[in-house]
């Protein structure tokens, strides 16, 4: 799996975790204090998050961090 890939199933895989959870994009950014359309394109696999911006999602979906990242596991 290239890098393109890997950022695009990351990003679906926290949109679909979020879907789950019932938590909108507003609530995530408004939250986390980040940048809508930034987060969008997180989701979309157009951008490559710090890791630090990885974990603070990851906390506050309550989802370990090596989960989120391990595309092998289903959600």
């Amino acid at each position: 799996m290239n890098n393109k890939e890997f950022l695009k199933k990351v990003g679906l895989k926290l949109k679909v975790i979020r879907s789950l959870r019932g938590i909108s994009q507003d609530d995530i950014v408004n939250k986390l204090d980040i940048d809508k359309s930034y987060y969008s394109k997180v989701e979309r696999g157009l951008t490559n998050p710090t890791l630090i911006y990885m974990k603070n999602l990851s906390d506050f979906l309550e989802v370990k961090l090596e989960d989120l990242l391990n595309l092998n596991m289903n959600i």
